[in-house]
Formats: structure tokens, C-alpha cells, sequence
């Protein structure tokens, strides 16, 4: 049993060949294999190995992991060259390359094994299937016995590494094997970094992304022949309809296949054993756990406001709130959004619908940072953990970041003027409210789900990732005032609602954060976080994004210092960190609701379509 982890990998490993054949009859079947290598793996890397480099404080292993995504592609290309330009010595270059990481796999397997290095030799096998159908596909020109030399060099290394692994870590110091981790989990991502049929030029498309060149033949062959005869128009319909049809298929198998990699995760996390110290993927689970019970509610409501407001009310109706100086859009912004009960992780689909509705950019800035930062519940539960002191300062400084970056990013604006998307036109005749609630659902629960889902999901990960770091560390110690500005910056890619933020910098200030750290975390924390930065430069361009960056940290820093110099010390109270992991029934069937949401998206969109959204693209 303790051989089972090599076995699977040799036999993924020499599976290549037969799913290959099997995909020239079932292309479908790659884009499966595609989406479930993607979300394992990926989830692997994410949740075991840059926490446990985090968590030992390892800038090092982070710049091996980066080494361990770059030298597999440059192994691959000197194949890819040494294939098509019989170079010899590049083959060779590329050979030992390939047996290099063959041995390395085998060592992780072995650690994994022993248990001494998590679940990564699960991440192992399972690459293993995508590296032999890349080995194939590449080598298929060659004679038929070239690709089973080569697999069975990898196969043969993987053993050697396996059986080598602890002579050779038992001369290395103990800090090799978190390097090690990390070269592995770089080399893991560098696999799920492209599809799974980016070798094979027969196979379809990535699933998510239309057929472009298609498109375009199309669109000429309409145009030179629109008159030709009714045979030859159905004949190129029911080409386009199958085109689509197949598109279809393979962006659906792409998802159902992501999905399969989630539940195995689940799977894993689940059959995991207890592990004592250190920051694993138990500890990452429950933070990400407790985050998506507080936010869950907060994300539905958002979603059916949202599509309220696009089913409602036509384009410009809330152009009133673009009406005199910037300073009264700004407070119309803050009224807006003051009783909506949304934090961080609701309020970015509002943002988009605001601006999209005719709200001036004054305004939607700031509604964007004072409805998460004022919330009565975080307001609520400040007076006990905080005191009341640092409660109504946490008011007034919220109140006041979001007039200064709303009033600098609203006269930004004006000198970059950007066309905004519209998530679907507006009808052409008047709707019943039946027509209408249809139209607020399927705008709130699809288009709005599809925006934003991605960048909601990895701003939960990154906060799980983080926080169980952050408790604790060399970071607690940092002196009065420079510890503002680290804060303030720790804040800014953090997913973070208010609420949860509140007992998290109680902690933090009673372990001896100054206040003003703590309060430029609570100011940056919920306001800003990867995904409100993604759909900023999605609408407005990298360097709105960047700008509105850089002035909530700067303002956050500011009155950070000036808090420090007007309430130096606060009282001690007991701060409540122990959250009820099992959640409330409400917040149960929010989580639930939420994930089929997202669910239905990865299904529809396909993985790789799915996470196009992190793209940051412009255009």
C-alpha cells in the first residue's frame, strides 16, 4: 500500500497513448480531462504549497516555485525545436531535462509517501496523464518506438527518484524540503497552465473562446454570396449550428470536469489526517469556510439587487446622483449605499450596475468604499472588541477615505473616458413585471454571476491563504508607524468583509499592532481586494485601477498615523475570535444557493471561459 502513489503515477504515465486514440473519436474527452487536471492541481499548488512557504516565511521557495513553472516550458520548447530541427544536442538538452523532472516527481511521491509532504504527491499523479498525452502528440511524427523510449525514460526516472529520495534528503538540511515542495508545485502549475490539447493541432479549441477564424469565414462567406441558392444557405446553417453545438459540448465537459476536481479536493481534505503546527490545507478549508458563510448572504443579495436595478430601472435613471459638484455625488454615493446590508464581497456587481445605470464615478466610488465600510453589523460589533473610541474613529475615517478617493478618482475620469459594457441592452418595448423579474434573475443569477464570480472565489482564497499566516507572525512586531503602511498594504488584495475584519485586528492590536495599523487594515481590508481591483481595470483600464490603489493606500496611512497620534493606546477588551463553524441555516442555503450559482457558470462557460475573466483585459 505504501507503493500505491508510484503505481498510479507509472500507469497514468503510460495511459497516455490510449487517451490519445481514445480522443480522436471523443474530443470532448480531453476537454474533461482538461478542466478536472486544472482545479486539482491547481487547487493542490494553491491550498498546500504557497501556504506552507508562506507560513515558513520563504521568499526563496516562492522564487523556486517560480523556477519550477519556468524550466519545464523551456524543456518543452528545446523538445519542441529539437523535433522539428533534428538537433541533437538540443534533444539531448531536452532528454536530461525530462529526466530530471521525472526524478524529481518520483521524490515527491516518496515524501508524500512518508508523509512528510502533504497531499502535493496527489498533484504528482495526477499531472502525469497531461505530461505523457504532451509527449505523444509532440513526438508523433518520430518512429512509433521514440515516444515509448521517451515515456519509458520517464517512467524508469521516476522510479529511480522515488527509491533515491531518502539517502538523498537525509544529507540535505531540513529547509530543502520546503524548497523542494515549491520547485514541485511550480512545475505542477506549468502543466495546468495550457490546455490539455494545446499539442495536438487536431483537436477543438479552447472551451470558452469562439471559433474566430470560423467566425470570420462566416461573415465573408455571407457577404460574397447572399443570394446563392437555398440548398448552399442550409448546408453552411447547419455547419454553424453544429459548430456551435460542438462548442457547447465541449465547454460543458470542460466544466463538469472542473467540478470533478473540486469534489476530489473535498475528497482529500476530507480523508486528510490531523496535522499538527505549521499552516496546511485544514487550516486554509475552515478560514475558507468561515469566509464564505459570511459572505454568502451578503453575495445573493447583491446578485438580486443587481438585477433589480437592471430589470427597473432604464439607463440613466440614476443620473441624479451625476447632478452638482463632486462633493454632493460623492455623499449621494455614501446615502445610496449606507443601508444596504453588503460587504467587500457583494458590493463590486453593484458598483458595475451604478455605473452602468448613469451614476457619476464620484458617486459609484464612493458607494463602492463606504457600503462595505459601514455596515451597522461591523459598526455593531466594533464597540465591544474595539472599544467605542476606536468605533466612531472607525466611522468618521471610513466616511472620510471614501469622500478623498472618490472625489480624486471622479475628477480622473473625465480625462480617461471609457466606453462601459453593458451586461445586455435595454428592451425595446415595455416589459409586464413578470417579463421584468425574468429579465432581474437572469441579469442578477447569469450575466452578473458570470463577471464576477471569478474574482469573488479568488479573493476568498487569497484571504484564507493569508490570514491563518498573518496571526501570529514576525508581522505583530513591526514598530508604530511603519506597521501602518504594511497593514494598509496587506489590506488591499485581502477579501475581507468588515464584520469578519473586526475581531481579526482586535487580535491583532492586542498582540501590539498600533491602532492605526489596525485601522487602516479595517480601511483597506473590506473597500479594496483583488476582485474590486479586476473589474476596475476591466471598466475603466489598468491605470484607473492602479490610481484608486495607490490613494486608498496613501489615504488609509494617513489617517492610520493620525490615529496613532490621537489615540496612541485603546482599552483591552476580550476579543471573540471563536466563530461557529457550522453557520447559521440561513447562511447554509446561501452557501449552497451561491455554489450551484457558480456551478451553473463553470458549466456553461467552461473552466478556461470561466477564469477569462481574471484576464484583466481591456478591450
Amino acid at each position: 500500500m505504501t507503493h500505491v502513489l508510484l503505481f498510479s503515477s507509472l500507469g497514468l504515465l503510460g495511459s497516455g497513448p490510449l487517451f490519445a486514440r481514445l480522443s480522436r473519436a471523443r474530443p470532448a474527452l480531453l476537454t474533461f480531462i482538461d478542466g478536472f487536471v486544472l482545479v486539482s492541481i491547481g487547487g493542490l499548488v494553491l491550498l498546500e504549497v504557497i501556504p506552507h512557504a508562506l507560513a515558513h516565511s520563504d521568499v526563496v521557495a516562492l522564487l523556486v516555485m517560480v523556477a519550477g513553472f519556468a524550466l519545464p516550458s523551456i524543456a518543452e520548447r528545446l523538445l519542441h525545436y529539437g523535433v522539428r530541427q533534428t538537433h541533437f544536442v538540443v534533444m539531448v538538452l531536452a532528454m536530461l531535462g525530462v529526466a530530471i523532472h521525472s526524478a524529481l516527481d518520483g521524490s515527491a511521491l516518496a515524501q508524500s509517501a512518508a508523509g512528510s509532504a502533504g497531499l502535493l504527491g496527489y498533484g504528482v499523479v495526477l499531472h502525469q496523464l497531461p505530461v505523457s498525452l504532451m509527449v505523444w502528440w509532440v513526438l508523433s511524427d518520430r518512429a512509433r518506438a521514440v515516444p515509448w523510449l521517451v515515456l519509458a525514460l520517464m517512467a524508469a526516472m521516476t522510479v529511480v527518484g522515488y527509491l533515491a529520495e531518502p539517502a538523498i534528503f537525509a544529507l540535505l538540511p531540513e529547509r530543502a524540503a520546503v524548497l523542494f515542495e515549491a520547485l514541485v508545485g511550480g512545475s505542477l502549475l506549468h502543466v495546468i497552465a495550457h490546455p490539455a490539447h494545446d499539442h495536438d493541432p487536431a483537436q477543438p479549441h479552447e472551451p470558452g473562446h469562439p471559433h474566430v477564424q470560423g467566425g470570420e469565414h462566416v461573415r465573408a462567406h455571407d457577404h460574397a454570396h447572399d443570394h446563392a441558392h437555398d440548398h448552399a444557405h442550409e448546408a453552411h446553417h447547419a455547419h454553424t449550428h453544429g459548430a456551435a453545438q460542438s462548442d457547447a459540448t465541449y465547454r460543458w465537459m470542460n466544466g463538469v470536469g472542473a467540478l470533478a476536481g473540486v469534489a476530489l479536493l473535498v475528497v482529500l481534505h476530507l480523508s486528510r489526517p490531523p496535522v499538527d503546527g505549521g499552516i496546511s490545507l485544514v487550516d486554509t478549508w475552515q478560514t475558507f469556510w468561515s469566509l464564505c458563510l459570511d459572505s454568502a448572504p451578503a453575495v445573493l443579495l447583491a446578485y438580486l439587487t443587481a438585477g433589480v436595478v437592471h430589470a427597473w430601472l432604464p439607463a440613466g435613471s440614476l443620473a441624479w446622483m451625476s447632478r452638482g459638484s463632486r462633493l454632493r455625488q460623492g455623499l449621494a454615493g455614501m446615502a445610496v449605499g449606507l443601508p444596504l446590508p453588503i460587504c467587500s464581497c457583494g458590493v463590486v456587481p453593484l458598483y458595475q450596475q451604478l455605473v452602468q445605470q448613469g451614476a457619476s464615478t464620484t458617486a459609484a466610488v464612493a458607494f463602492l468604499i463606504a457600503t462595505p465600510e459601514l455596515g451597522l453589523d461591523a459598526i455593531l460589533l466594533s464597540v465591544p472588541l474595539l472599544g467605542t473610541k476606536f468605533a466612531i474613529v472607525r466611522v468618521v475615517a471610513a466616511a472620510v477615505a471614501a469622500m478623498v478617493v472618490a472625489l480624486i478618482m471622479g475628477g480622473m475620469i473625465k480625462r480617461v473616458r471609457r466606453a462601459l459594457p453593458l451586461l445586455g441592452d435595454a428592451p425595446p418595448v415595455p416589459l409586464s413585471a413578470s417579463d421584468k423579474w425574468q429579465q432581474a434573475l437572469r441579469s442578477g443569477f447569469g450575466d452578473m454571476v458570470d463577471h464576477t464570480a471569478p474574482w469573488i472565489l479568488v479573493g476568498l482564497l487569497v484571504a484564507a491563504i493569508a490570514s491563518p499566516i498573518l496571526e501570529g507572525s514576525w508581522i505583530t512586531t513591526l514598530p508604530a508607524g511603519l506597521d501602518v503602511l504594511v497593514f494598509a498594504a496587506i489590506g488591499l488584495p485581502l477579501y475581507i468583509c468588515a464584520s469578519a475584519s473586526t475581531p481579526l485586528v482586535a487580535v491583532l492590536v492586542a498582540a501590539g499592532v498600533s491602532p492605526g495599523a489596525g485601522l487602516a487594515l479595517l480601511l483597506t481590508g473590506p473597500a479594496t481586494n483583488v476582485a474590486t481591483i479586476g473589474i476596475l481595470t476591466r471598466m475603466h483600464g489598468k491605470r484607473f485601477a492602479w490610481v484608486f490603489s495607490a490613494v486608498m493606500i496613501a489615504t488609509a496611512v494617513a489617517l492610520g498615523l493620525l490615529v496613532n497620534l490621537l489615540l496612541p493606546t485603546l482599552p483591552q477588551s476580550q476579543p471573540a475570535l471563536a466563530t461557529d463553524a457550522t453557520g447559521t441555516p440561513w447562511q447554509l442555503v446561501a452557501v449552497l444557493t451561491v455554489a450551484l450559482l457558480y456551478a451553473a457558470s463553470v458549466i456553461r462557460l467552461g473552466i478556461r471561459g470561466f477564469l477569462s475573466e481574471l484576464k484583466l483585459s481591456e478591450g
